[in-house]
């Protein structure tokens, strides 16, 4: 079962083109089973979720991202912001509070510094501190394919996440209509709404997955003042 947990939309993200209904069209055409609503720090509420489900005839349901002192969180399973989450070790403890799940999202950020190359000075004392890092050490899951990063980027979650044997998963990251179907999560079984997702992720049951063809372009580089 091919899912995108990682999906933002203009409703609720500043940053994205993406109208949540086209999006799950497009997904739906694009040949995925499912995509999750995370973004920015806000909550779906939950008849607006099965209102575009049914319309788009996909399975769509609601997580978030949660903007943490460590990285970005994908999380699953809370239905509020609670003062804190910025910090990994809490954020955790709300997601266990509630059994929830959550997943690391593009892990080179915060990390790999723009335009340091493996080889180069810099790139392998970035992966020390990432390896040493909390947050990797406090998720179900990390992102080693980010539909956004660049093949580099993706390398580097690779290393990572092999040296400290998180699970790893892919998703689209998407900010556009355009960008849905290429990326996503592949489950061993069958999901059908939030709880039975956390369950498979909490189990590790799902793997990368990208598209025949498709090749990681990035983002472009931040700009210099």
């Amino acid at each position: 079962m091919l899912i995108d947990l990682h999906c933002h939309t203009i409703e609720r993200s500043d940053d994205s083109t993406a109208p949540a209904i086209e999006l799950a069209r497009n997904a739906h055409n694009a040949g995925l089973d499912a995509i999750v609503l995370t973004d920015h720090d806000t909550f779906w509420p939950e008849d607006e979720v099965k209102r575009i489900s049914d319309e788009a005839e996909i399975l769509v349901m609601k997580g978030v991202e949660i903007n943490t002192d460590g990285g970005h969180a994908l999380v699953f399973g809370l239905d509020e912001y609670i003062f804190g989450m910025h910090r990994p070790a809490f954020l955790r403890e709300q997601v266990d509070r509630v059994n929830g799940a959550m997943v690391m999202a593009h892990p080179y950020r915060r990390s790999l510094p723009w335009g340091v190359h493996p080889g180069e000075n810099g790139y392998d004392e970035a992966l020390k501190r990432a390896i040493n890092g909390e947050f990797v050490r406090v998720v179900d899951g990390a992102e080693v394919i980010n539909g956004r990063a660049t093949e580099e980027q993706n390398e580097f979650a690779r290393l990572l996440l092999d040296a400290v044997g998180t699970p790893p998963l892919s998703n689209s990251d998407t900010h556009s209509v355009e960008g849905i179907g290429s990326v996503a999560t592949e489950f061993e079984r069958e999901v059908h709404n939030i709880p039975e997702l956390i369950v498979e992720l909490q189990t590790g049951r799902f793997k990368p997955w990208s598209a025949p063809g498709w090749v990681a372009h990035g983002m472009a580089p931040p700009k210099s003042n």
